[in-house]
């Protein structure tokens, strides 16, 4: 009986030896297929990240006239677009030239030059592209080509608050109004082409103030001397973010002229990579934030 029960004993130690045998194998390749599964997926992450990186970075083009930099012309004396503030480069398109770079994963260089030499430099190779807020011309479109980001018009510009007052909402609301414009400038001969529309509608008439400057156009409106006064969209818009909280503007019409990054003629891979970059900047807010701070209306918006 002792060793019959001793027969059993080993018989049921061999059994669970081998089961056990069996779960440390099974366990073993478990965790050997884990480790497996994880190597892949690391490397499959790995390339996806490497992708990535690759599509933010794709935009960059390969004719640089300096490598790693996206060099830019640019003629810094027309504000709210460059200008020199506290001895340093600032306005829309420096900062717009900045975020372009740094979406084609580039530095950014300013060349600063009198504007009449910008095309000759893009054209010369000094440069990548013209970033100054060009006016697109047909002349100058037989010179470059252009990516267009903003259109400009007219800002009807009052005293912060007297809009309703007024009752001016825009240019139709003007007969009667007391009209503050530079002498001989656009502005001036806006007045004129509404006051024969009005005319011709049995309106009232514009009353325009015309003033050598436009700092006296300016004045006047501050002064109560002029309901209200036109101002070309960029000025209108620089002259709010240098006296903020003393004028408002009302509305912005006519805003038909495009401006544009130039780039030269027939270089479509600079001009697919500026827009692609461009079309970024729109997609994640901002050229809207770069809009909104240096207060140029939403109308002016190339890409409403």
């Amino acid at each position: 009986m002792k060793r019959r029960g001793l027969a059993v004993c080993l018989t049921a130690l061999m059994i669970l030896s081998m089961l056990g045998g069996c779960g440390t194998k099974k366990a073993n390749e478990t965790a050997a297929s884990r480790n497996t599964a994880d190597k892949t997926t690391a490397v499959e992450t790995t390339a996806s990240d490497t992708n990535t990186k690759e599509t933010e970075t794709s935009a960059a083009p390969s004719n640089l006239v300096k490598k790693g930099t996206l060099t830019y012309a640019v003629a810094a004396t027309f504000p709210p677009f460059e200008y020199m503030k506290d001895e340093d480069y600032a306005g829309f398109d420096i900062e717009m030239g900045e975020a372009l770079a740094k979406e084609m994963g580039l530095e950014a260089e300013i060349m600063d030059m009198t504007f009449d030499g910008l095309i000759n430099a893009l054209k010369g190779g000094r440069c990548d592209i013209i970033n100054s807020a060009m006016y697109i011309k047909p002349e100058r479109e037989e010179q470059v080509d252009f990516v267009r980001y903003l259109t400009l018009g007219d800002t009807i510009l009052v005293r912060t608050g007297t809009a309703e007052e007024l009752g001016i909402a825009g240019p139709d609301d003007l007969p009667g109004k007391t009209v503050a414009v530079t002498a001989g400038a656009v502005e001036e001969m806006k007045c004129n082409e509404l006051n024969e529309q009005f005319q011709s509608e049995g309106k009232e008439a514009i009353n325009i103030l015309s003033l050598p400057t436009s700092n006296d156009a300016v004045l006047a409106v501050r002064n109560s001397q002029a309901d209200c006064m036109i101002y070309s969209s960029p000025s209108a818009a620089y002259l709010q973010e240098e006296e903020p909280g003393v004028f408002d503007a009302v509305t912005t019409f006519d805003n038909d002229t495009e401006i544009g990054i130039a780039v030269r003629k027939g270089d479509t891979e600079m001009k697919e990579a500026v827009e692609t970059a461009l079309q970024r900047l729109v997609e994640n807010g901002t050229y809207a934030e770069l809009m909104k701070k240096y207060n140029l209306p939403e109308e002016l918006s190339y890409f409403k």
